[in-house]
This record gives structure tokens, C-alpha cells and sequence, in this order.
């Protein structure tokens, strides 16, 4: 298969820390036909039963497929179809598996992306989501027991069985990510509730491409909206890192003014893309009801900024014949 090769964005975290949200809202921004979306959990050795037997949780490299994994994501970065296992969630077993070809772009998501060199070394821009532990309980309950049918004893037996392997080989991870995406809740009796207004936290690396966003960003700002959006430098997990600060109670029409920004700098070098409204981005689900965050879609514009960002660094390097990294 000829093309060119695919952006290819990782995306990792903990079970039940918001990536299929954050995905969604990039395949508002690109449309589904330009995306291939991987979920790493089909990767899985065992199915439930047979992690159950040889007392393994999915979050154990043990339990997961590393080199297949590591061979597939490199197919499709070369443009090649790949036969992909398919794991179902509802009842914890393997069904048949499946043919994949490479879109435009190409997220690989899920516990383990970043978990060995040969992952780490195919992704444009590594991704991790480190919600607080409160968010991320909170949202993990609500997913498994909202959508796949544990009860809710279930889900919180589960995450106590868990904490060891996400400390060893989950966590981890952090250390090789470009940008970790950390969501938490303000102050407040009934803050936590609210979900819609989260603050959110975004560590840059320092090894990112440098780009006008600093500027833009500080441009965009201002003075009466330095509370709101603050960029400091911050060490974190053992780095020095870029900190964007936003916070949950940021006014709409900042948020879109700064959202316009990003999409002037967006539009001019991928055409393909989507000019969408505020509201078509930046939702999630809350049970039955699909709601707004403006924190999430500034989220979810940045990223998509730095990888674009990512991309053109890597063509600007293989033009000027420094890496081998090969167009087709």
C-alpha cells in the first residue's frame, strides 16, 4: 500500500482515565475516515477467566501481548494492513479477529503504548492521562458499571486488585510521554461533581518541537485572563516540563477566543481538517447525557496542534537527511 506515512498518535493511562473521551473529540476534529483507532486491550494473552486462574490482572505485562503489539503499530506506520485480535469487554473473551488498514492517522491507545522501545520509537507524540485518583475512580466506576455490566462492588474490588501492577508497570509509562494530561477538581463542597468545569493541567515536554504557542497563548490571554490560563515551568514525575494551567471556571468566550488561535495555526497546514464550533468538540458522557467542557476541547485542540507539530519536525528532519525516516 502506497501513502504517506500516517501521524501516529499513542495514548496511554490507567484503565477508566478518559482516553476513549479524548479520543473522541479527535475524531470530531479529523472525521472517523481519516482515523484508525487501536485499542490496545485486544492485545490481551488471556481472556478473564485465564487471568483469573493464573492470578493476573490486565494490567500485568505478563497478560498482554508485547511484540505483537509492537509489530502491528510498525505495520501500520509503513502503510500495511494488519489482522488484529478483537477483545470483548461484555463477556471478557476473544472474538474473530479483524483486518485494520491505516488512515491517515493512526491512534494506538490503552494501557501499554508506551511500555517498550519499539512502541515508544513509532508514535509521532505519546499521550498519558493521570486524572486525580478521585476522578479516576470515579469515572471507572461509571464506565464499567454504566457500560459493561460489573456492579459496582465488582469495579471497586478490581481497582483495590490492581494498585500494585498500576505503581510497576503502569505508571511508569509517565517517564516517556511528550505531554501528560492531568484533569482534577477545583476546590469546593460539590466541585468534584462537576465535571464539566474541571481544572486541568498540561506537562510539555521539553524535547516537544518549539513552536509560536508560547506566544500565542500569552497573546491570547492577556491580562483578565491570566487566572484562568497560566503557562509556568514545572518539574514533574522526575522532569523539567512546559506546565499550561486552565482552569475549570474559565469563561466560554475566552475559551473560544483562545480555540480560534489554535485553529488559525491548525487550518493553514492541514486543510483536511474540520473548522468546527466549540460545541462540537470538548464533550463527554455522563451517564445518558452527552455535556460541554471547555477545558477538555482547549485539551484536545493542543493536542492535536502538537502533533501536526510533531509531524512537520519529522519531515523537516528526514528532508534534511538526519533520520531515516522514509516517506512513501
Amino acid at each position: 500500500m502506497s501513502m504517506t506515512t500516517p501521524l501516529m498518535l499513542g495514548i496511554g493511562g490507567d484503565s477508566g482515565t478518559g482516553k476513549s473521551t479524548l479520543v473522541g473529540g479527535i475524531y470530531k476534529i479529523f472525521g472517523a475516515e481519516k482515523i484508525t483507532n487501536i485499542n490496545l486491550d485486544d492485545y490481551h494473552t488471556f481472556d478473564r477467566a485465564q487471568r483469573k486462574i493464573y492470578g493476573l490482572t490486565a494490567l500485568h505485562p505478563a497478560a498482554n501481548n508485547m511484540a505483537l503489539m509492537g509489530k502491528h503499530a510498525w505495520q501500520l506506520k509503513n502503510g500495511e494492513k494488519i489482522i488484529k485480535p478483537v477483545y470483548d469487554h461484555s463477556t471478557g473473551t476473544f472474538t474473530e479477529p479483524e483486518d485494520v488498514e491505516p488512515r491517515s492517522i493512526v491512534i494506538i491507545g490503552g494501557l501499554f503504548p508506551f511500555f517498550t522501545q519499539e512502541l515508544r520509537d513509532v508514535f509521532d507524540l505519546k499521550v498519558y492521562l493521570d486524572p486525580d485518583e478521585e476522578l479516576k475512580r470515579n469515572w471507572k466506576i461509571q464506565r464499567d458499571a454504566g457500560r459493561r455490566g460489573y456492579t459496582i462492588e465488582q469495579v471497586m474490588k478490581e481497582i483495590e486488585a490492581r494498585q500494585e501492577d498500576i505503581r510497576r508497570h503502569i505508571e511508569p509509562q509517565k517517564e516517556y510521554a511528550d505531554i501528560i494530561v492531568r484533569f482534577y477538581s477545583p476546590e469546593g463542597p460539590s466541585s468534584s461533581q462537576d465535571h464539566a468545569h474541571l481544572n486541568v493541567r498540561l506537562f510539555l515536554s521539553r524535547n516537544l518541537p518549539r513552536t509560536g504557542l508560547d506566544e500565542l497563548l500569552k497573546e491570547a490571554m492577556g491580562r483578565k485572563t491570566r487566572r484562568a490560563v497560566r503557562l509556568v515551568d514545572e518539574d514533574y514525575y522526575g522532569g523539567p516540563f512546559h506546565t499550561l494551567e486552565i482552569d475549570g471556571s474559565i469563561h466560554p468566550q475566552t475559551a473560544a477566543g483562545i480555540e480560534q488561535k489554535i485553529w488559525s495555526l491548525l487550518l493553514s497546514p492541514m486543510k483536511s481538517i474540520q473548522d468546527l464550533g466549540a460545541e462540537q468538540f470538548g464533550s463527554f458522557a455522563e451517564g445518558e447525557t452527552s455535556r460541554h467542557s471547555d477545558p477538555l476541547a482547549l485539551v484536545q485542540l493542543l493536542l492535536i496542534y502538537y502533533l501536526l507539530q510533531a509531524r512537520e519536525a519529522r519531515q523537516t528532519t528526514s528532508r534534511d537527511g538526519v533520520a531515516g525516516i522514509k516517506e512513501e
